[in-house]
Parts: structure tokens; sequence; C-alpha cells
């Protein structure tokens, strides 16, 4: 039976909108709640701190979202498609990281390192997906993952900072026409993803099988093809944020990246994907991460301790989030 010949419900689980009118206007009106949070935000950045705007603190913010926002664009799709979150984010990308590192210090050319990275790291995604697809929760699939990846690359490593050594990648911190490269990349990512959740027939399938995953299987999609599908997306976008900061940073740890689980979650709920699935958008994640980088600049330029940063990260997620669910309520009673 193909999609088409089966038509989807006005509404679906949880009270989700499926694609139409009313769907198109919560769109319209969650990416626009992200817009002015980022722009509300920017604006009491420049009033309490005189030097937000100059040109190297700018580049410092959009380099700090653009490796979050890689990584939050790569797992919408997981989200999108109802297999709620990653917890293995950043010992993924840590691993992706430590190997990019260890073998272009071995002399490996980076092209090649780059290689091996993106077939390591989607073949992991891939064995998550086919766990998860055959009904393991991909909540603790994910945990599990993320603690054997750990393990391992702690094991292989000693626990040992990995260098690059005299094999420093040119590349890793350059700009085109002023633009950091990681933004770029992440700009173009974002494109790609986006274009393809939307514009593809692969696309609109994770999002239906998150929206009503009972429709979906009678339409004839594959949950199992499409939980695959997502990982290998998410696992694209963990290998290319492991190699980015790799070549920025030229050397790594088993710490290295350790905010990225958190900050890239916060960036997609952010964003207002629906945790349960069939809502959601990569772009707003994307935004969701520019927002998350411009609350983090702000308060490392004012001193705020660590504990401080991630408490007002989760109360700035909790208002939107509850923004965005209050939005949603009230076109429903309407």
């Amino acid at each position: 039976m193909s999609e088409a010949s089966t038509a989807p419900p006005a509404t679906a689980r949880g009270g989700q909108d499926l694609p139409g009118p009313s769907a198109d206007r919560r769109e319209q009106l969650s990416t626009a709640l992200v817009v002015g949070a980022v722009v509300v935000a920017v604006a009491v950045a420049v009033a309490v701190t005189p030097n937000f705007l100059s040109v190297d603190n700018v580049r410092a913010i959009l380099r700090n979202a653009a490796i979050v926002g890689i990584v939050a664009v790569a797992m919408t799709p997981i989200t999108l498609s109802g297999n709620f979150i990653s917890l293995g984010t950043q010992q993924s990308a840590m691993a992706a990281m430590v190997i990019f590192i260890a073998l272009v210090g071995t002399g490996w050319p980076p092209a090649a390192a780059i290689a091996v990275v993106l077939v390591a790291l989607v073949a992991v995604g891939v064995i998550q997906g086919l766990v998860v697809a055959a009904g393991l929760n991909p909540v603790i699939t994910t945990l599990a993952a993320g603690a054997i990846i750990f393990g391992v690359v702690a094991d292989a490593t000693d626990g040992q900072i990995v260098r690059v050594g005299e094999h420093a990648v040119s590349w890793g911190n350059s700009t085109i026409a002023g633009v950091p490269l990681e933004v770029l990349v992440f700009l173009l990512f974002t494109i790609a993803v986006g274009t393809f959740m939307t514009k593809s027939v692969s696309g609109r399938r994770m999002v239906l099988a998150g929206a009503n995953r009972e429709t979906a299987e009678v339409s004839g999609i594959s949950f199992r093809r499409v939980t695959i599908g997502a990982f290998v997306i998410f696992s694209i976008g963990l290998a290319i944020a492991g190699v980015l900061s790799g070549a920025g940073f030229g050397e790594a740890t088993i710490q290295s990246l350790s905010t990225l689980t958190i900050e890239s979650l916060a960036a997609i709920l952010v964003g207002g994907t629906a945790i349960t699935g069939g809502y959601g958008s990569p772009w707003r994640s994307a935004g969701g991460a520019v927002l998350i980088a411009v609350i983090s600049n702000v308060m490392v330029l004012n001193d705020f301790s660590t504990g401080g940063r991630l408490a007002v990260q989760g109360a700035v997620v909790v208002i939107v989030v509850v923004l965005l669910e209050w939005l949603r309520r009230r076109r429903e009673v309407r």
C-alpha cells in the first residue's frame, strides 16, 4: 500500500496536529517564538555586556552554536520519528573527535580519517537504530551505547590526552570570507536536513511515523527503516561535530564536549520539537542552538558559575516549552 493511499486523521497521538492549515499556523507561531527569543536574548546581552557585539565575541558565539547546532539538527529526525532523544550524544561525538585526532596524529590524511570516522559512527548508529526498531526503549538503548562507547575509548586511550602533534590540520580554525568554517558547515547541514525532512518522501515518513505510528504502519511505512534512517542522520551529524572539534582543538580526551548532550537537548526543546515525535523542525533546533549559545556567552562574560549557567539554561528551556505548549492548547480550544 502506498503512503498516499491512507488519509491521516486530523490529529495525531497526544493531540498533535498532522500536516494541514492548523499545523502550518502552529509552525509559524513556534518559529516566531524562537526567533523572538533569540532577538530578546541578544538585546539583553547588548544591554548588560558592552563587548558582546565585538567581532571576536560574535565569532565565538557562532562557533559554539555551530557544534551544538549540528548535533541538535542531526538529532531532530530521531525525535520527530517518535524515538525521543539520544543520551549517548557526548560519548559518540567525543569518540569521533578522538578517532579523527588519533588517525591524523599518526600521519593519516585528514580526508581518510574523516571517512573512517563517518563509517564508524554510522555503523554504531545503525546498530542502535536496529535495537530501537526491535522494540527496546530508545533512551535506554542510547544510554547504554554511550556507556559502552565511553568505556571503549577510555580503555583505548588510557584516559590520556590524544594529540595531532606535528600533523595539525590546516583548516581547523579557518574562515571563509570572515565566517568560521564550522559555521558554514552548520548552515549547510541545517539546509540539507531541513530540506530532507520537508521535501523528501523519507523525511515526511519520519514525521508521520512520529505523529501517528499506527497510521504510518497502515500506510505501508516501515518503522524499522524510519528509525534506522533517523539514527544514520544523527550519526553523520555527530561525526561532523567530532571532526570539526578535533580539527579546531588539535587534541581530545574522554571528557571533551562534556556539555554537548544537555546543550543539544536544550536546543531541540527550545526549538519546540515535541519530545514524543511528529512535530518540530531542524531549522528551529538550529535557532535553539543559537539561543543557548547567546545565553551561555553572556553568562560566561558576566562570570556566572557553572551551576548558575546550567540553572539559567534549564529555566529558559522550561519557559519556552511552557509557552509553546500554551500556544498549542489555545489553538486546540479555538
